[in-house]
């Protein structure tokens, strides 16, 4: 209750309130990730508050010689351009405060936030990535190995059920992960850390324009060695640091048993993850995939270690061995 209360109270809706810098410090004892959401609304509001005084700057010279300019138009054109910058700010904004919560939460948040973190909007993006209907592929290349095919070990509602939380994601996928990681000697930990960092604990799974789960947990493209179906979707890559928003292919199976098992197949198949498998642990092993390029972020070594490594992890990885 009280976090809520404050979390109204640092969501100022007005560029006149000069108490959302202690609100937001006060929120951010209760709750990090919704205070780091506030410095990141405010931070873009004055950007937007920048630019539209820049552009004010520039049309400066068409007000010489016009009678309505006057120093009071001015002063009330600079009230209404700061409650705007405000207004823009709020709900969707224009897409910056959206790639700095991001960032933030990886850097500074839970360590579930940093698996959780949404991809940024670039202005008009819709909530939900764009997507196409399932196509397959033509191929002309030969196959490294084919995935294996294998019979589902969880139903399908589960798969598609997965609320968010690290226990529900652990808990339906943990035996699949520790075979899998058995076979490229690392500990479950590590495969499901990927997997959350990936799918975002299992609640951005690819899907298809109707909805249907790719289930592809790693995230692995249909390139040109790939035979299967595959879904296109919009991704965010990594080019010289810097994130672009592009349309990729990506790998889809009839279950979440395939993607394991295709994962084994695609590491194991490919030279350039020889170091990976000659790991002498986890940690090591993820980062000789990030040197490998399985993905472009430059900090996705770092973020899968720090989920593996996490409280987090470690408790829902606890209460399913328990039972």
């Amino acid at each position: 209750m009280q976090s809520s209360v404050l979390q109204r109270s640092a969501s100022s809706d007005a560029y006149t309130d000069l108490n959302s810098l202690n609100n937001i410090r006060s929120l951010g004892r209760t709750d990090k990730n919704a205070a780091l959401e506030e410095v990141a609304k405010q931070f873009e509001s004055m950007l937007v508050r920048m630019m539209m005084k820049s552009m004010r700057d520039a049309n400066e010279v068409f007000a010489e010689g016009n009678m309505l300019s006057s120093a009071s138009t001015a002063m009330y054109q600079q009230m209404y351009d700061d409650q705007l910058a405000v207004s823009l700010s709020k709900g969707g904004g224009m897409g910056i405060g959206d790639i700095m919560v991001k960032q933030l939460q990886q850097r500074f948040g839970t360590e579930q936030a940093a698996a959780t973190a949404t991809e940024p909007k670039l202005f008009t993006r819709p909530e939900k990535a764009i997507s196409v209907a399932p196509v397959r592929l033509s191929q002309n290349t030969t196959v490294v190995e084919p995935a294996v095919v294998a019979s589902a070990k969880v139903s399908e509602k589960s798969v598609l059920d997965f609320d968010g939380s690290a226990v529900d994601f652990v808990s339906k996928l943990y035996a699949m992960a520790k075979t899998a990681a058995e076979k490229l000697a690392i500990e479950p930990k590590d495969l499901l850390a990927q997997a959350a960092l990936e799918t975002g604990w299992g609640k951005k799974i690819t899907q298809d324009s109707q909805g249907t789960s790719s289930f592809n947990l790693f995230n692995i493209k249909a390139s040109a060695d790939w035979q299967g179906e595959a879904v296109s979707v919009s991704t965010l890559e990594f080019r010289n640091n810097i994130p672009v928003q592009q349309q990729a292919n990506f790998r889809s199976y009839d279950n979440i048993q395939q993607s394991f098992d295709d994962y084994v197949n695609f590491i194991m198949g490919r030279g350039r993850y020889d170091k990976a498998l000659e790991a002498e642990d986890g940690g090591q092993y993820i980062q000789e995939l990030a040197k490998a390029g399985y993905a472009t972020d430059p900090q996705y070594a770092e973020k899968i270690i720090r989920i593996a490594n996490s409280d987090v992890m470690k408790n829902a990885i606890a209460s399913v061995e328990v039972k």
